[in-house]
């Protein structure tokens, strides 16, 4: 499903920017990101034991950490009428390393654990894409502000696994599948310090639904490849800081890094048993947050297209 969003979104991407190039002639400025980077994100969640979050309020916790690899992605930003810009960013975490717990209890605030294990987290992904109008408000030759409303989408594929020669061929390969989606507003300010350097601050709330799906491959009572899924709404809060460098009149070069926190309110978790009973239980909620930081290149594609337009004109 991950995959399947991911193409989704990129496929949006080059719709918005082939749409933006072919009007070029009635834009001011589009412009176009690659980026690459390295990520570390933490994230949880739990159960109770009943839907009425008690018996114990705490039955069943998974607690990914230090979910950790290389990032890459693409930005594009048009101009398209006076201070208004569509700004679209697209990211992708490859996971390359991570650990995974998962612990059961039978008494309320983690007590009396009956259960644990730790296990490998070192593949998998995660996706951002967000989408979203600005305006820009020029306070001073130096200085800009630009709030936003758009849409986002966050996506994570996680895993459970082990290589345990005790389990024969049946290796464990359990998966936790998220899907963040809803709206999203934030600011961001400009700072020209000089010339050719700018410094641009931001900060991004996002109003999501969550829903989670997993496939607990080697419990044979659950449903596969949907064993149980989660369902809550909560927020995402995003502050990020970008140092650019312009070179020339169409290309920059840019160091930025950001911080994500991303919490969810109580919702329910449904199992789904292989005897046909799908017992409903209270989700507590997830929480996410990761940093990361990341290097790349910006052009604007709009001023070579026009220099190019020129050449051929005088030719």
């Amino acid at each position: 499903m991950a995959n399947l969003s991911a193409q989704k979104m990129k496929r949006c991407l080059l719709i918005l920017l082939l749409y933006s190039s072919l009007l070029r002639g009635q834009t001011d400025r589009l412009h176009f990101s690659l980026l690459s980077g390295y990520q570390q994100e933490n994230f949880r969640w739990s159960i109770a034991g009943n839907s009425s979050g008690n018996n114990p309020n705490i039955y069943s916790e998974l607690i990914w950490r230090q979910l950790a690899g290389p990032l890459a992605g693409v930005e594009g930003e048009w101009n398209f009428w006076r201070s208004f810009r569509v700004r679209s960013v697209f990211s992708r975490l490859f996971i390359v390393s991570g650990k995974v717990t998962d612990s059961d209890y039978q008494g309320d605030d983690r007590t009396s654990r009956s259960y644990y294990g730790a296990f490998d987290s070192n593949k998998g992904s995660t996706v951002s894409w967000r989408t979203s109008l600005e305006y820009k408000i020029q306070l001073s030759p130096s200085v800009s502000l630009s709030p936003d409303i758009g849409y986002v989408l966050h996506t994570q594929s996680l895993f459970l696994l082990s290589d345990d020669a005790s389990l024969g061929n049946n290796k464990l390969r359990s998966t936790y599948a998220t899907v963040y989606k809803g709206a999203t507003i934030g600011l961001r300010a400009a700072f020209a310090l000089a010339k050719d350097f700018f410094i641009e601050p931001s900060l991004l709330y996002d109003q999501i639904a969550y829903r989670g799906k997993a496939d607990w491959n080697l419990i044979p009572t659950f449903n596969h490849p949907l064993s149980f899924e989660d369902i809550a709404n909560g927020y995402d809060i995003e502050a990020g800081v970008k140092g650019s460098f312009a070179w020339n009149d169409h290309c920059a070069v840019f160091l930025a890094g950001n911080y994500f926190y991303g919490n969810t309110g109580k919702g329910t978790d449904r199992l789904y048993q292989t005897n046909g009973q799908e017992p409903l239980t209270q989700f507590n909620g997830a929480v996410r947050h990761f940093w990361g930081i990341k290097a790349g290149l910006k052009v604007d594609i709009s001023c070579i297209i026009n220099g190019q337009s020129r050449v051929n004109k005088r030719s």
